[in-house]
């Protein structure tokens, strides 16, 4: 017992020496101890939260401590830099300096630098890996996000108006997001990319996978160059997204895959349940450049142009028909009775050990819900005519602190049939419990999409139903361990991202640091 309490001890001391157990919640905003967020981000310590309170804030930093999370509650706060020219480094509202940040619930407008200071000013401008960006508003900005290392995760964040370059220096490379090279992986799902500024694209990512799933990406009235840009082609994963082509675009192709060349070494292209409307006069649905391989299935092309610049594919793949949705006008692209897209799908297969068959569609705006087949095969697109699920419940609220907090509670969804509420997000890396799903009033319950865990969390739970059956409970998904950032390279327009330094000693190395620490004091005894 004596030796059990001496190995407890020590490794408690090596923990608190960590700063592990130290992490802290900082409140900022009008009467709390820190006015601005940037204030709290200076003061805070590795894993802390910071809670920023609503109100419109004018201050722009970096971001240097590893782990933080810096969340908007009760209400989502707004940071605007319009009328300045002077975001931290001329570079963003947010320069990510350190690994492991996650970004909850706040409004990022008006980073514009001058042509003589660069033009590329962004939201998030990113240059440390492992960060995630979740229930965001990120709008009229050069960039929305910018650069990125390791590991990026975005999710049920909305895009706008972004790309306001003007031609100087770096002219012509402003979008809603712009993945930089030395990202692994993008995993960029149930957001909301729309109406780019000045001939930008919706999403461009040079990330050597990209998980693109349940997205809406559509140009509107905006100048859309691509909707989907990846132009050095990687692995490509593309689930149930809808892809639309404005009426002004800057050029009329919507998805383009491996056009500049330097493709990394996975070319696989996988495309299933996607719905694709071009509402300009001609175009390409999707170009794939030489190299790359593209599997394609039950995928629904409603406009003018080519399908595809592989050839001809397969016949679950369906064009040159009226889908008959309920109003293409307002980009409500859900089937109605009698459509020929009901029931004609195939099973599209799998991507090594992922599903390619949709397991959520999009609910506007940047939300989710789950998908389900009804009839005799699933349905060819982005939506499941008389899916279950219901119509769009309320967002979840704001997860737990990064030691283990649990997450909000998601909200209610009233009339009709039961909406689908999503979960809170949950806690960030070390462990808060996923997001619980909201109830709905009236009608049949709908579903509860659990909020992402953390890592380790546990998913979200099942919301109930007043009035209707209970929802189904489909569990948030684990988050995985950042990468190591890669050496630095350019973000686009000429524009280097710095290497991270920043890191931490795992858990595992603490624990055995203890535990040797234990031995070695019996050791001496004997």
């Amino acid at each position: 017992m004596r030796r059990t309490g001496t190995m407890i001890a020590a490794l408690g001391a090596v923990l608190t020496f960590a700063g592990i157990s130290q992490a802290a919640t900082l409140e900022a905003g009008p009467g709390k101890p820190y006015a601005t967020p940037c204030e709290a981000i200076a003061a805070a310590q590795p894993n802390d939260v910071i809670e920023v309170q609503p109100g419109t804030y004018t201050d722009s930093c970096y971001i240097n401590t590893a782990g933080i999370t810096v969340r908007g509650v009760g209400g989502r706060p707004k940071v605007d830099l319009s009328g300045t020219d002077h975001p931290a480094g001329y570079k963003g509202i947010y320069v990510i300096g350190a690994d492991n940040v996650t970004i909850e619930n706040m409004e990022l407008t008006g980073a514009n630098i001058s042509c003589g200071n660069g033009a590329n000013g962004a939201g998030l401008r990113v240059e440390a890996a492992g960060l995630t960006v979740r229930g965001c508003y990120i709008h009229d900005n050069q960039d929305g996000i910018l650069g990125g290392f390791g590991t990026v995760t975005i999710e049920y964040t909305e895009f706008a108006r972004n790309g306001l370059g003007d031609g100087c220096n770096c002219g012509g490379c402003t979008h809603n997001i712009y993945i930089g090279g030395s990202v692994d992986k993008l995993a960029f799902r149930y957001n909301y990319s729309h109406d780019i500024a000045t001939d930008g694209h919706l999403l461009k990512s040079r990330a050597s996978v990209n998980e693109i799933l349940y997205n809406r990406l559509t140009g509107e009235s905006g100048h859309d160059s691509y909707e989907i840009d990846l132009p050095n082609g990687g692995l490509a994963i593309v689930i149930g997204n809808l892809v639309q082509k404005g009426t002004n675009p800057g050029n009329p192709i919507l998805f383009t895959w491996g056009e500049e060349g330097g493709l990394k070494p996975d070319t696989r292209v996988f495309v299933a349940n996607n719905t694709f409307v071009n509402d300009y006069g001609s175009g390409t649905f999707i170009k794939i450049a030489g190299g790359g391989t593209l599997t394609a299935h039950n995928n629904l092309f409603v406009g003018p142009g080519t399908v595809s610049t592989t050839g001809a594919l397969s016949a679950d793949n369906l064009s040159g028909i009226d889908p008959l949705f309920v109003n293409a006008a307002s980009y409500d692209y859900h089937l109605t009775a009698g459509s020929p897209a009901i029931d004609t799908g195939v099973d599209p297969g799998m991507a090594d050990s992922m599903s390619l068959t949709p397991t959520n569609q999009y609910v506007h705006p940047a939300n989710t819900e789950p998908r389900s087949i009804v009839g005799s095969a699933i349905d060819v697109g982005a939506y499941e005519y008389g899916n279950p699920s219901g119509g769009a419940g309320g967002t979840g609220g704001s997860g737990g602190s990064s030691t283990g907090g649990s997450a909000g509670t998601g909200g209610a969804s009233t009339g009709g049939s039961g909406g689908q509420a999503t979960g809170g997000a949950a806690g960030s890396d070390t462990g808060g419990s996923g997001g619980t799903g909201g109830a709905s009033t009236g009608g049949t319950g709908g579903g509860a999409a659990g909020g992402s865990a953390g890592s380790g969390g546990s998913p979200g739970t099942g919301g109930a139903s007043a009035g209707g059956s209970a929802g189904s409970a489909t569990g948030g998904s684990a988050g995985a361990p950042a990468a190591a950032p890669q050496p630095a390279s350019d973000s686009g327009c000429s524009c280097r991202t710095a290497q991270s330094t920043s890191g931490a000693f795992s858990m595992a190395s603490l624990v055995l640091s203890a535990i040797a620490a234990v031995g070695l004091a019996r050791r001496r005894r004997r």
